[in-house]
């Protein structure tokens, strides 16, 4: 992919104001944290090939695995509540 020459490229200030509102409305906390050098190494990959920045990037894909996590969770939830369900059904009829 051929990069853009910089006269090329404009500004969108208006784009680029209402962003930074909107992003000032976000709540984020600043951390201290350590990753394996690899696993940075590949997140500023992915980064520089899409555009994102790779500290947004890690936001993105953690908060996609939490709540991959989650709707598991609550998979097994429901199952093991169906589960005991029909535990109940075989042993009401074992005893009948």
């Amino acid at each position: 992919m051929k990069e853009p020459k910089l006269s090329d490229v404009e500004v969108d200030e208006a784009g680029t104001k209402k962003l930074r509102k909107q992003m000032s409305k976000v709540n984020k906390v600043k951390i201290t944290i350590h990753f394996d050098a690899d696993l940075v190494g590949s997140l500023k990959q992915i980064s520089r090939k899409t555009g994102i920045p790779y500290q947004t990037l890690a936001n993105r894909l953690l908060r996609e695995a939490i709540q991959k996590n989650e709707q598991r969770e609550s998979r097994l939830d429901r199952v093991e509540k169906e589960l005991e369900k029909l535990k109940k059904k075989i042993a009401a009829k074992i005893a009948a």
